[in-house]
Order: C-alpha cells, then sequence, then structure tokens
C-alpha cells in the first residue's frame, strides 16, 4: 500500500523566515567589545518564531515538513571559542627535570593552512616558553606541505644546548578534551603527540621533524549546515547520538568563507511528519555535524519551509514521487485500513439477504 499527497490549492504551505524578523532568540555567545568588556550577544542562527495565524492540520491528514529553500551567510569561523580553540602544551628540559606548561587559546577566526600555522609558531616561540633560566631554549617551525595536505613540525635547539627537550600537545587534557584542534593539526583526537629532541654536544646545534598524522583539515570540522526545527522528532538518524533527531536538512558547502550557501532542494528533498495538530511556533537552529550551533557572527539568513499535508486515502497522486506507507507511521496505516474495514462493513450490514 502506498500513500501519496494531494494536488491542489490547499495540499501545502510556505513559510518565508528570516531570522531579522524573530519573534526571540534562544541562545547567546559572549562578545569581546572594543573597550575590552564583554557583552552576551544574540546569536542570530536560532530563533523562534510566533505565527499570528496558526496552521490547522484536519484530523482527516498528517503534515509533512520540508526545507524548501535557504540562504545562509557563510560568516561562522573555523576556529571557534570553546570548540576548537584551546592547545594545551608542556615543553619539558627532562635532563634538568624542568618543565614548562602552557594553555593556548586561538583567538577566534577564518584560517588558512599558512596563517594558523603562524600563529601557533608565535605562541611557541614567544618569552613565555623561552626560558633561559630553565634552561629551555629551541626554535620551533610548522610548515604546511601542499602536496601532503599535511603539517610538517620541527623543533631546532640552539647550539650551546645539551638538554633533551620533548614538546607535547596534550590533546588529553581531561578539561580540554574536544575543545583542541587537533584535527586542524593533523592529529588524531585520541592521542598526545610527543616530540623529543635528543641532546647533543654543546658546540653543535640540532633538530627533529615530525609529519602530521592526517592530513589536515581546515573547515573547523564543519562540512554542512545543518537545518534543525522542533517540528521534527524523529526523521533523520544522527549518528552522532544513534537516535532519530529534529534535524530538517544538511545543506551541503560549496563556498569559501565570505560566501553565501544557497540550498534549493530538488523534488527528491526528504520530508518529515510532523505529529502536532495545530502549529504556532517554530523554531529553527543551525548547526555543525555534532550539533554545536554555528555563530554567524551577528548576519542573518533566510529559510523557506514547506508544509505539505497527507491525505488518508489509499490513492492520491503526488507531484514529487512516491512515498511508501512505512515513512508515515504504522498508526496512520492501521487507522486507514481499519476505516476501509469498517466501511465494507457497514456496507454489508445494510445489505439484507433474500428470502
Amino acid at each position: 500500500m502506498s500513500y501519496q499527497l494531494q494536488s491542489n490549492a490547499m495540499s501545502s504551505r510556505i513559510l518565508y523566515l528570516d531570522s531579522r524578523d524573530a519573534s526571540s532568540y534562544l541562545a547567546q555567545t559572549p562578545t569581546l567589545l572594543p573597550d575590552g568588556t564583554t557583552q552576551s550577544i544574540n546569536l542570530t542562527s536560532y530563533f523562534q518564531y510566533v505565527l499570528k495565524e496558526k496552521i490547522e492540520v484536519p484530523l482527516n491528514q498528517r503534515a509533512l515538513i520540508s526545507l524548501n529553500s535557504a540562504t545562509i551567510p557563510y560568516s561562522f569561523y573555523n576556529i571557534r571559542a570553546g570548540i576548537n580553540d584551546k592547545l594545551f602544551v608542556v615543553v619539558e628540559n627532562t635532563t634538568d627535570s624542568l618543565l614548562i606548561s602552557k594553555l593556548i587559546t586561538i583567538t577566534a577566526g577564518n584560517y588558512t593552512a599558512y596563517t594558523f600555522a603562524e600563529k601557533i609558531e608565535g605562541f611557541l616561540n614567544s618569552v613565555d616558553f623561552q626560558d633561559v633560566n630553565k634552561n629551555i631554549e629551541f626554535t620551533f617551525s610548522m610548515d604546511y606541505n601542499t602536496d601532503l595536505q599535511k603539517y610538517l613540525y620541527k623543533i631546532t635547539q640552539k647550539a650551546g644546548n645539551d638538554k633533551v627537550i620533548e614538546l607535547t600537545f596534550q590533546f588529553l587534557k581531561a578539561e580540554y578534551i574536544g575543545k583542541s584542534p587537533h584535527i586542524e593539526m593533523g592529529f588524531r583526537p585520541n592521542d598526545n603527540v610527543v616530540i623529543t629532541l635528543p641532546s647533543v654536544p654543546a658546540e653543535q646545534g640540532t633538530f627533529v621533524e615530525l609529519l602530521s598524522t592526517n592530513v589536515i583539515d581546515m573547515n573547523g570540522s564543519i562540512h554542512g549546515v545543518y537545518v534543525r526545527t522542533n517540528l521534527v522528532s524523529n526523521g533523520t538518524l544522527d549518528t552522532q547520538s544513534g537516535t532519530f533527531s529534529n534535524i530538517l536538512s544538511r545543506i551541503p558547502i560549496k563556498v569559501n568563507a565570505g560566501g553565501i550557501i544557497f540550498s534549493t532542494p530538488n523534488n527528491a528533498t526528504h520530508k518529515s511528519i510532523v505529529d502536532l495538530r495545530s502549529i504556532d511556533t517554530l523554531t529553527i537552529r543551525l548547526t555543525d555535524e555534532r550539533n554545536r550551533i554555528l555563530d554567524l557572527n551577528g548576519l542573518h539568513f533566510q529559510v523557506a519551509i514547506a508544509i505539505d499535508f497527507l491525505y488518508g486515502k489509499r490513492k492520491i497522486n503526488v507531484p514529487m514521487g512516491s512515498l511508501s506507507s512505512s515513512q508515515f507511521g504504522h498508526s496512520h496505516i492501521e487507522d486507514t485500513e481499519t476505516e476501509m474495514k469498517n466501511r465494507t462493513k457497514s456496507k454489508n450490514e445494510k445489505i439484507k439477504p433474500k428470502k
């Protein structure tokens, strides 16, 4: 048995939503102001809109929701505060059992492979790590290999030093797990990375190199924009949680940072059932693949949401292709089949046998 949508003037509604017209914003982010103070700013990527006219779903129908179109500015960063901006570094002079440990906080922004390397180099070659009193003197470099798409890490010890130096990127530091830029640096999230520079005669200098384990990914773990809504509860499987989620659609990113992400899905767009009988409030949220809200940094976006109505009939023509009965839930199918049986039974009862 298959069920399809009616094709008439009352079979669908299109809701054009602009984040600047939101009834309210549902999340904030701390923002550093020019005067040095911090203020909480509304995230335009998570808003609620209250409809002035409710959408009522008739008793003999079900509502299906889908993304009709979207226009989203690529204004979110690949290095994000609280997401991948923390790098805990330990530099140890194992010869003298002396150690320096520092938390590096990388300023949020859009970095290339080269500007990101310059930022890390600047931290590790700063006076914070070049502590002469502890006899730790080295030069750190981080070069991007365009052929391999990996970083080459290099530590050079100055002539006159005969110490064993270990530099460790502690990605497993408990309070910073999941907040480090290990993907951008080309390493696995479950490893601490240790680079050891052996001791050499005092009159010589030496260096050691380490090639990153993986190809680097400067997308900040953002390969698509996920549009989520309160009107969907079990339409799409989320592999992170292993359960069905409120994902309405995933929009691939085909432009560079600073561009505009457009989405105009075709007729094969996934449609999810809306369990509500009355729709008066919508929430829209933009996230990455790990369900973390994207910060558009003050810019606004637009989406068009399509709501189609499904009639409980055995055969109804549909313009976007056939939908199997399993997509509509067992309760709907059972109700329809029961209704057909009841109609047949009622008809038979009215026919009296001839004597």
